[in-house]
C-alpha cells in the first residue's frame, strides 16, 4: 500500500484503537500478543492485564476445544476460518450493546481467524477478528417474530373457531388449487360432502352447548381417521367438506366407510350423566373432465342428498353406487 510523501501510518496503532471491530492476536502457545480497544471495552480487561497471558486461562468460558482446533487448523493450513453468528451466536461472551440489552443478554458476533506471519513469512500465530452483529441478529429476530405472527394470523383466519378444522374460506381456495393441481399432474381427486344426521334434534333437545360438543368431538374423530394429505373443512353448520387428493372414487370406499363407522361408534359425553351418539351421511364425487370446482361441490352435494333420502348413515357416490 502506498502512502502520501512524508506520511508513515502506524497501522498497529490504528488496529489497537479500533472501536467497531475486535482484534485479538495469539501466538502458537495461545498467549495474547495484541488486544485492541474494542476487546478492552467489551471484556473489561485492559491490554496490559492480558498481554502475555494464555487466552483460555483469561477467558475460561470460551469453547476451548472448538476454538483451539480452529486456531491450530488456521496456523497449520495457513488459511482463514470463519464462524457466523447463526452457526455460533458468539465467540466471546460479551454483553450486548445497551440499545439491545433488553432482548439480548450477549453480543452476537461473526468471527474470523487469520494466520499471522513473521517477517520471513512463517506463521507464528493467529489473529481473531470479532464483528458485533447484534443489530443484524436483532433485526432477523424481529423479522422472524413478525413472520411467525403473520403466519399465525393467516392460520387462524383459515380455521373454524369451534372445531379447529379448516373453514369455508380455506375450502373455497383449496378446492380450486386441488382441481388445478389434479388437472396439471393428471391425478385423480375426490370430494366428499358430509352432514351430521338429525343434528337439529340434538340442538333442540340438549341445547346448543351440547351441539357444539358434538361438532368438536366428531371433528376430532374424523380427523384421526384421515390421511395427512386429506383436507377436512367445516363447510357450515353441521356440514363438512372433505378433499381427498390423489384418490380415485372407487378407492375412497375404505376411507369413507372407516370414517362413517368411527363416528357411529363414538359416544360423546355432554355432561357427567348424558352421552349421545350420532351418525353421518356422505356424498362423494370424482373430478371429471371439464368439471369446475363449483360443479364438483354440487355433484358431491347431490350424492349427499341421495344418502339422506336413502335413510342416512350411509355413503352415496355420484355415479349412483350406494352403501
Amino acid at each position: 500500500m502506498e502512502s502520501a510523501p512524508g506520511l508513515q501510518p502506524d497501522f498497529t496503532d490504528v488496529v489497537n484503537n479500533l472501536l467497531t471491530i475486535g482484534i485479538a492476536v495469539v501466538d502458537r502457545r495461545f498467549s495474547v500478543v495484541m488486544w485492541n480497544r474494542f476487546m478492552e471495552l467489551n471484556s473489561n480487561v485492559r491490554a496490559e492485564e492480558i498481554l502475555g497471558k494464555n487466552l483460555f486461562d483469561a477467558f475460561p468460558e470460551l469453547n476451548r476445544n472448538w476454538l483451539e482446533k480452529k486456531i491450530r487448523s488456521c496456523m497449520v493450513l495457513k488459511t482463514a476460518s470463519y464462524s457466523s453468528w447463526q452457526q455460533r451466536p458468539y465467540l466471546f461472551r460479551f454483553k450486548a450493546p445497551a440499545i439491545f440489552a433488553q432482548d439480548n443478554e450477549f453480543m452476537y458476533q461473526d468471527a474470523s481467524i487469520f494466520p499471522v506471519r513473521d517477517r520471513h513469512g512463517q506463521v507464528e500465530g493467529a489473529c481473531i477478528v470479532v464483528h458485533d452483529v447484534t443489530e443484524l441478529a436483532e433485526a432477523k429476530r424481529l423479522l422472524d417474530v413478525s413472520l411467525e405472527q403473520t403466519l399465525d394470523l393467516e392460520e387462524s383466519n383459515q380455521r373454524d373457531g369451534l372445531t379447529g378444522l379448516y373453514n369455508r374460506k380455506y375450502f373455497d381456495e383449496q378446492i380450486t388449487q386441488e382441481v388445478q393441481s389434479a388437472r396439471r399432474n393428471g391425478r385423480p381427486l375426490t370430494l366428499v360432502m358430509i352432514d351430521i344426521d338429525h343434528f337439529k334434534h340434538v340442538n333442540d333437545t340438549l341445547g346448543h352447548p351440547a351441539g357444539d360438543a358434538v361438532l368438536r368431538s366428531i371433528s376430532t374423530q374424523m380427523c384421526s381417521t384421515l390421511r395427512a394429505s386429506d383436507s377436512l373443512c367445516r363447510y357450515g353448520g353441521e356440514e363438512f367438506a372433505l378433499i381427498l387428493p390423489q384418490l380415485r372414487i372407487e378407492h375412497a370406499d375404505v376411507i369413507l366407510e372407516r370414517l362413517r363407522s368411527a363416528v357411529e361408534n363414538t359416544s360423546i359425553a355432554i355432561d357427567d350423566s348424558t352421552k349421545v351418539s350420532v351418525t353421518i351421511s356422505m356424498g362423494a364425487a370424482p373430478l371429471a373432465e371439464g368439471v369446475t370446482p363449483g360443479q364438483l361441490v354440487n355433484m358431491a352435494d347431490e350424492a349427499l342428498f341421495a344418502s339422506k333420502r336413502a335413510g342416512r348413515n350411509c355413503i352415496t357416490y355420484y355415479n349412483g353406487k350406494s352403501n
